[in-house]
């Protein structure tokens, strides 16, 4: 599913040519680090056993995922005329869902 968020979702071009120069836009590396370290800080203790780990760790990032389509689907719908906030919300939100999950996944791994 996160793939497929990210294909419809703009891309870094795409947003700074919507924001134009003056905008500064972290680099992915620190947004996903970001989406990382938010993630680990929402989540706590984590169950023992791996289901329940699993379970509890998709209880927390279904929101940040659905969150994150809702953004990217909407922005087909906006006014030509739309400020490129949208589109770089919707790109950091899908750069931290990124981090997020790598977050989940180390936390899942961990014994």
């Amino acid at each position: 599913m996160l793939e497929k968020i990210i294909l419809l979702a703009p891309d870094r071009t795409c947003v700074l040519a919507f924001l134009g120069q003056n905008y500064f836009l972290p680099e992915d590396e620190q947004l996903q680090r970001n989406g990382y370290e938010l993630f680990q800080m929402m989540v706590a203790d984590l169950p023992t056993i791996h289901q329940e780990r699993g379970n509890h760790l998709e209880a927390h990032f279904r929101p940040l995922l659905n969150a994150a389509m809702e953004m990217v689907m909407t922005l087909p719908d906006m006014p030509e005329n739309t400020s490129g906030t949208y589109y770089a919300q919707a790109y950091i939100a899908i750069q931290n869902l990124i981090g997020a999950q790598k977050a989940a996944m180390s936390m899942y791994c961990r014994a």
